[in-house]
């Protein structure tokens, strides 16, 4: 007996000791250096000096706009990307199908396309397998600026990471395939659509239409960006990009949906649009309206947006080249938290979730400038990207889910808040907010204009 005892001890000890070990090199203190004190820093403002130079030089070379949108809704139920807790359940209905839709622009010989999908984000995995096929059919993942609507009732099984399993269902590579021949087709189709045609710009306020999820009574960035296109033909087309989470739907709603994002364009084409389409602003920290959460939640955002389109004034955008830019992103170490102070290693954190390249990318279309990042980017951070803009005569607007994803990029003054936006999915340490800041307003620097922010 003794020695089944001795034997009993000895495990459990030895047990103790490999969790103890595994602690050990598995998790460590928060890295509290901020982006701004470590060697990457500059290189990244290097980087988008090299790369991001806007334009200033007019091109009277018309252009022709083409629009198309393809049906990206699954011929079998999948899981659904947007709520953990769903348990990676299924969809059971189709309240609305799930689309791509295409904008192709052409100046000379120069072909560009804004694609956005609605899913919850645009996959990593997508973007990687997109950019080895687009090349087949001509084009390039550098003339493309993506984007995602952010619908949490979309389709989901995108991601082969353990991580990426557990908020987005068994990856199925399958249905990456589909979604790689829908988008390409949706943009072939656009290509074939072209005809001239002059963009429109503006925004207007729908405070109404948004709240401030991470901070009570908190700001909020209630601008809706309005991209308007009219075509010589007499067709009109409209991009629109809102900062409020499409998560009008409650978790345990199992129908697949386009959420508010999806009312919206509807109303769109049904007030005269040939075609709309929608992506997901600075939507970190930002939720919809705050009612009930099902269908009249949806009809009310869709609604208050729609409406405000009637109302927004649009001015022509000036001509100037049409540029894209794809700058790829440096960061620190990912610091995923499992305590307030406490993060995995990244050695861990790599093999739960993968590692991916990220960009910001930035189409330039005149005098309006869309900045694209690969996060939750909140809404309580544009003001100053949009005012640095101001100062060189630009209309800027950020969006979200650029073909990339490294979690919620929130203030730098919330990084200790216990919220899941801050806890749970800040992964890469404090200062981050300011740091994505910092190269948003560096990327729409005027090289004809003094910026003190470029002196090195």
């Amino acid at each position: 007996m003794k020695k089944a005892w001795a034997i009993a001890g000895k495990i459990l000890l030895g047990t103790l000791a490999l969790v103890v070990l595994f602690i050990a090199v598995s998790v460590a203190p928060v890295d509290t250096t901020l982006p701004q004190e470590q060697t990457f820093y500059p290189a990244m403002m290097r980087r988008i000096d090299s790369v991001a130079v806007l334009s200033k030089s007019t091109d009277t070379t018309a252009l022709t706009i083409g629009f198309d949108k393809a049906s990206i809704t699954p011929p079998y139920p999948t899981a659904t990307a947007g709520y953990v807790k769903r348990g990676r359940k299924p969809f059971a209905t189709i309240r609305d199908s799930v689309f791509v839709r295409t904008m192709a622009i052409r100046q000379a010989n120069r072909l560009y396309f804004v694609v956005s999908v609605d899913m919850l984000i645009v996959p990593p995995l997508l973007y990687e397998q997109l950019a080895g096929k687009l090349s087949e059919s001509g084009y390039s993942i550098d003339r493309v600026f993506f984007g995602a609507t952010h619908t949490h009732n979309s389709i989901g099984q995108w991601d082969d990471s353990l991580v990426g399993e557990i908020y987005a269902g068994d990856y199925n590579n399958e249905l990456m395939r589909f979604l790689v021949v829908q988008i390409i087709r949706s943009m072939k189709n656009a290509a074939a659509d072209l005809k001239p045609g002059t963009f429109y710009h503006g925004a207007i306020a729908v405070p109404g239409a948004v709240t401030n999820r991470l901070i009570r009574n908190g700001q909020v960035d209630s601008l809706l960006h309005i991209l308007e296109v009219r075509r010589d033909d007499g067709t009109k087309g409209i991009l629109t990009s809102f900062s409020a989470h499409a998560t009008c739907m409650a978790a345990f709603d199992l129908r697949l949906s386009r959420d508010y994002p999806g009312e919206l364009v509807d109303l769109l084409e049904a007030s005269g649009y040939t075609f709309a389409m929608f992506m997901a602003g600075a939507v970190g920290s930002h939720a919809p309206v705050r009612e009930p959460n099902g269908d009249v939640k949806i009809k009310k955002m869709g609604n208050l947006l729609a409406d405000a389109v009637q109302q927004a004034s649009l001015n022509p955008v000036r001509k100037a080249d049409v540029q894209l830019f794809r700058v790829p992103l440096s960061l620190g170490k990912r610091q995923v938290k499992v305590l307030p102070k406490w993060r995995v290693r990244p050695w861990l954190s790599s093999r739960l979730m993968g590692e991916h390249e990220v960009y910001l990318t930035m189409l330039q279309l005149g005098d309006v400038v869309a900045l694209g990042t690969p996060c939750d980017f909140s809404g309580m951070l544009t003001a100053p990207v949009y005012r640095e803009a101001e100062k060189y005569g630009l209309h800027a607007f950020v969006t979200s889910f650029n073909g990339g994803y490294i979690g919620y990029i929130t203030p730098d003054r919330y990084y200790d808040l216990d919220k899941y936006e801050t806890q749970t999915m800040n992964w890469y340490g404090p200062g981050n907010g300011s740091y994505l800041q910092d190269c948003l307003k560096r990327m729409v620097f005027d090289p004809g204009s003094d910026n003190p922010h470029r002196e090195p």
